[in-house]
């Protein structure tokens, strides 16, 4: 009963044992997004994550859903009214803003996918503030992707010491996200 006890406390300590890894996204004005990831218990890339936004002052945090092997990146966008959405594919997608640093958004922002005639129903056009409008997503200009590292055929090796990065649009195109469930 005592080997018992001893390593049902071990395996209830581990977790908290597994380091953060984070990937930053560089924003307009020196703000950044970053996704950090905690490994779960298991062998599988299963991850805690939480997404952070600061502007140099202030930052704040949510957490986001647990990866139980669902996730396949998260793209960053740039709404037409300045907002910026995290598009998460099966899980939908969340807004927040700079000026003030803050998740809570007014802006109604659609991530219903409309593959073929995004860019041509955006009222910005090709571009905003450099980066390109989304092929999937109406008003969404894409700036770039948090995925795991293990999911770039050049970044396989290096998963163990990097498992998240962020790739920006000149990294990699849009990549098209499962539909929200």
């Amino acid at each position: 009963m005592r080997v018992l006890t001893i390593a049902i406390c071990i395996i209830l300590t581990l977790p908290g044992c597994s380091p953060n890894h984070e990937a930053d996204a560089k924003l307009a004005g020196g703000a950044t997004a970053t996704m950090s990831v905690r490994a779960m218990l298991g062998i599988h890339s299963d991850w805690h994550r939480k997404f952070t936004i600061g502007d140099g002052r202030a930052s704040v945090s949510i957490d986001l859903f647990e990866d139980t092997g669902w996730w396949r990146g998260s793209n960053l966008y740039l709404h037409s009214s300045g907002t910026y959405v995290v598009h998460e594919g099966q899980n939908g997608c969340f807004g927040f803003t700079l000026e003030p640093v803050s998740f809570d958004v007014r802006t109604s922002i659609s991530c219903v996918k409309v593959p073929g005639n995004a860019l041509s129903l955006s009222d910005e056009g090709p571009a905003l503030n450099g980066y390109p409008a989304s092929n999937y997503y109406v008003d969404l200009f894409y700036i770039g992707r948090f995925v795991e590292a293990g999911r770039i055929p050049e970044l396989r090796e290096t998963r163990a010491e990097a498992p998240i990065v962020f790739q920006t649009y000149e990294q990699h195109a849009e990549p098209e996200l499962p539909e929200i469930l």
